[in-house]
């Protein structure tokens, strides 16, 4: 139900049924695209129980309108489902779903294995829709530009205190209306998306590009701007060495001017000690040894730090058959309860967004074997993307996910990720894997004579 205390949350829940019904009875191309913007939408809000309730806008965005879509789309043929990664993400989901016995929280563990099954179906949904023609450069401009716009709504118009707010002493974060953090995904999916889709021109891609690093840093996420440079870098390199030449020289000029101000300037200054930016504050506290006075640069990393030393310690005194077979299917929460007894209380608890990293989190709720199973998911990506990356036909489509890739793999190792079907994180992976299926674009007239004639 609306929440009249929260009106971004309200706004939220407005924009999502305005969009369902061109989801549901639109023309494909436009159901798929109001879908895709639905990720930009948390209609639950921070008020409800994970553990008594369902968010049902969440799951129908998540697992019913993925489940809607992929029967709408029924007739194109999919060669996800046929590879070791999908294989291997089933097994895992199977897993899931028996560890569900042994969970002491089943509603949490059901929530979860029904994102895992939403998780795939996202994939499935947008490499059928790149094989249809329905994800051409027209339509992701509209994703981009609908989601810059809902974030600058949110931000400025709602003032960011549902999904900006990082804290009573934090600086609001630019986002739209979901997480900070996964709404950075989310822009650096588009960056990747803006320079590696053949279907944008050098006009659009500078202007977007530019508008998307703006966002980024005004979003602050660190884990996030590092895979926006990697994507610059290994975009720049197969580019043009030229142009990796001037991106170097930028970067390294802009490093060394943000080391001459720290070195010139007095810690207790206001632009170090007080800074907005939690990226200029994590520098701060990484090249100075001293943090922001509210502690902006380094504050989520010992909250992170006591949930995982929390989780070796519970291993460390498992019996063997917890080792092997796990502790169940969300029990993380209770790691979060042992360690934060005073921070999480079970009316405010979700089981699965607690651990804060998903090795940590196969290890302990599903033992070796689902930490093996997760692991094989993104060893054969990876094996499988290699392979593409040596064929020249590949090579570039290969390129934007492996671009990609560091930064998911860095988000898997520091948040919440698989409980997250419908929400930008996933869906972000999800349109760079589509760009794998995106048609290599045909030769022009003129290279088709120059090759007939040099044979």
């Amino acid at each position: 139900m609306p929440n009249a205390e929260l009106p971004e949350v309200f706004a939220a829940q407005v924009i999502f049924w305005i969009l369902l019904p061109l989801v549901l009875f639109g023309p494909l191309r436009w159901a798929v695209l109001a879908w895709l913007i639905m990720g930009n939408l948390d209609a639950t809000g921070p008020d409800q129980s994970a553990l008594v309730a369902v968010g049902w806008i969440n799951a129908a965005k998540g697992i019913a309108l993925p489940l809607y879509l992929w029967w709408r789309l029924r007739r194109i043929t999919s060669e996800v489902t046929q590879t070791p990664p999908a294989r291997l993400w089933l097994l895992l989901t199977g897993y899931a779903t028996v560890a569900i016995l042994w969970s002491p929280f089943p509603l949490a563990a059901a929530k979860l294995v029904g994102n895992m099954i939403g998780v795939l179906l996202t994939i499935i949904i947008l490499e059928k829709a790149v094989r249809k023609g329905l994800l051409h450069s027209g339509t992701l401009g509209l994703l981009i530009l609908a989601s810059l716009g809902l974030g600058i709504v949110q931000t400025y118009y709602y003032g960011g205190i549902s999904f900006g707010f990082d804290g009573a002493d934090q600086p609001i974060r630019f986002s739209s209306f979901i997480a900070a953090q996964q709404y950075a995904a989310f822009l650096v999916a588009f960056l990747a998306v803006v320079l590696w889709h053949g279907g944008f021109g050098w006009l659009n891609r500078f202007f977007l590009g530019a508008a998307l690093c703006a966002a980024l840093l005004l979003n602050g996420s660190r884990t996030w701007v590092f895979g926006a440079v990697l994507v610059l870098v290994v975009y720049s390199w197969l580019s043009s060495r030229r142009l990796l030449e001037l991106v170097a020289f930028s970067v390294a000029s802009i490093t060394l001017g943000v080391l001459f101000i720290i070195n010139l300037t007095r810690f207790d200054a206001d632009i170090i000690s007080d800074t907005s930016s939690r990226i200029v504050a994590t520098l701060s506290a990484v090249l100075a040894g001293k943090d922001t006075s509210h502690n902006a640069g380094l504050r989520n990393l010992s909250f992170r730090f006591a949930l995982y030393e929390g989780v070796l310690e519970d291993l460390h005194i498992a019996s063997v058959r917890e080792i092997l077979l796990g502790h169940g299917t969300s029990s993380g929460g209770d790691i979060a309860l042992q360690v934060f007894p005073t921070r999480y209380d079970i009316a405010r608890l979700d089981p699965n967004r607690t651990i804060h990293n998903e090795w940590l989190r196969a290890l302990y709720e599903w033992g070796v074997i689902g930490l093996l199973l997760l692991a094989g998911v993104f060893a054969s990506l990876l094996s499988g993307l290699i392979i593409r990356y040596r064929d020249k036909a590949w090579k570039a489509r290969a390129s934007a996910v492996l671009s990609f890739l560091p930064a998911f793999l860095t988000a898997v190792s520091a948040e919440n990720v698989v409980a997250g079907a419908g929400n930008a994180v996933t869906m972000s992976f999800a349109i760079i894997l589509a760009l794998l299926w995106t048609p290599v674009p045909a030769l022009s007239s003129e290279r088709r004579r120059t090759i007939v004639l040099a044979r």
